[in-house]
């Protein structure tokens, strides 16, 4: 993280060559043990087109943790495993955010867990190899708007809530829905070409995982408040309701929340994509070293829809479009050995929006990004080493919507507003090699 994430050509000499590069893992001696987490904190917001007003962002710190165990069972051959997060999101909106009624705390996590083996084929290659199991969780919660609802009643008859004179943005219930799934899902590739004393290229792979979970949504009433300001004549020979009635009082009466949002099974499918990373690092001085490294992120292939899907009839499922975009990254890292016990690093990052304009929204509003980085090496004991880093995200406004639209392919004339985001990460990892 210190040198941007540069790591495909030159791992670090440790277990985290697992996700940087597996081929790093040959040649490394005795056993490497190493433990830590980034700390994530998001600022941004959303103004709107309509009144210019504000709407931030209420993150918290987020961990993210990490965990490496390798093992140089022979020169050539190195064995090890690894814990982390390539992927994940959490936003957490306010209540007065009109963007409730599409999500107001969004939670995805994908662990990954890697079994990993190298082997140096020759002095000047290294080949890397494993499995992926992958722990996924997703978390909705949303506010439904009665606005968007129709009363069933006999006959049958169906009368929308906003005959009632109901406007759109009434909240009414509070939505939550929860799922998960581990499975044994892909494999991960690396390989590594030291050229020269001073020149090494490094290419890794990570294949897809396709994630169906599986899991419950709940519903939970959230009272209006309103009171009916004149009589309702309801047809079918039914009692009018009168006027000063409370219109939660109307909705437990019909059996609303019943009938309309009972608690259920939901499941839904989110596919991670793959990775390909190619990266070359040159020594400049026996000191410092110089890194690049290019991603591509296959979102375009694997995350073109959301689909929502409930085990009963009401509420009806739901098919989301997002329509990604493949993402590029451009990192650019260097790193300097000052002494036998410290080591300073930098880096600077660029990658490009997923999202295309139509589909920007409160679950993860995302965009083009710059991102500056630096870190540092501490040699605390000959056998305890620890890593420090701080990554600065600054993205581009982005235009977008605050509702999301089911069953349709949506347009950028549906986006209200602009979407700001910056993000600090915080990095620290303790190793340990005997």
């Amino acid at each position: 993280m210190g040198r941007a994430g540069t790591g495909v050509a030159t791992p670090c000499p440790d277990g985290s060559a697992i996700f940087f590069d597996p081929a790093g893992l040959a040649g490394l001696k005795g056993w490497h043990v190493s433990v830590g987490g980034t700390f994530i904190k998001v600022h941004g917001g959303f103004t709107g087109d309509a009144t210019g007003a504000k709407t931030d962002l209420e993150n918290p710190w987020v961990p993210v943790p990490h965990a490496y165990v390798a093992y140089g069972a022979t020169p050539k051959l190195g064995v090890g495993v690894g814990l982390f997060v390539p992927y994940g999101l959490e936003t957490n909106w306010p209540f007065s955010f009109d963007g409730r009624f599409t999500g107001y705390k969004n939670i995805i996590r994908s662990v990954y867990i890697q079994p990993t083996a190298a082997y140096q084929v020759t002095p000047r290659l290294s080949v890397g190899a494993g499995l992926d199991i992958v722990h996924g969780r997703v978390e909705l919660n949303q506010r439904l708007d009665l606005a968007d609802q129709v009363l069933t009643l006999p006959g049958p008859t169906i009368i929308p809530f906003t005959a009632f004179g109901i406007t759109p943005g009434t909240d009414f219930a509070n939505a939550h829905l929860e799922a998960s799934q581990t499975k044994v899902t892909g494999a991960h590739f690396g390989a590594i070409v030291q050229v020269t004393d001073r020149l090494s290229i490094g290419g890794r792979y990570l294949m897809h995982a396709k994630m169906d979970y599986s899991g419950t949504a709940t519903f939970d009433s959230v009272p209006t408040g309103i009171i009916i300001p004149t009589p309702i004549v309801l047809p079918g020979g039914l009692p009018p309701i009168p006027a000063g009635t409370p219109l939660d009082a109307v909705l437990s009466q019909f059996g609303v929340y019943s009938t309309l949002l009972p608690n259920q099974a939901v499941a839904t499918t989110i596919t991670n994509p793959e990775q390909f990373v190619f990266g070359v690092a040159y020594k400049l001085r026996n000191d410092l070293t110089l890194l690049a490294d290019y991603q591509l992120t296959r979102w375009g292939k694997r995350f073109q829809t959301l689909p929502i899907v409930f085990s009963q009839p009401s509420p009806p499922s739901r098919l989301l479009y997002t329509q990604y975009n493949d993402a590029s990254d451009f990192r650019l890292g260097a790193e300097w050995v000052k002494d036998a016990k410290l080591t300073l690093r930098g880096g600077y990052l660029y990658n490009t929006a997923a999202a295309p304009p139509q589909t920007v929204t409160p679950l993860l509003p995302e965009g083009p990004r710059n991102e500056v980085t630096a870190g540092a090496g501490i040699v605390l004991a000959p056998k305890f080493t620890l890593d420090i880093a701080y990554q600065f995200i600054k993205q581009n406004d982005r235009r977008g919507r605050t509702r999301d639209v089911s069953g349709a392919p949506v347009t950028t004339a549906l986006n209200n507003g602009v979407y700001t985001l910056v993000g600090h990460l915080v990095a620290v990892s303790l190793a340990f090699s005997f």
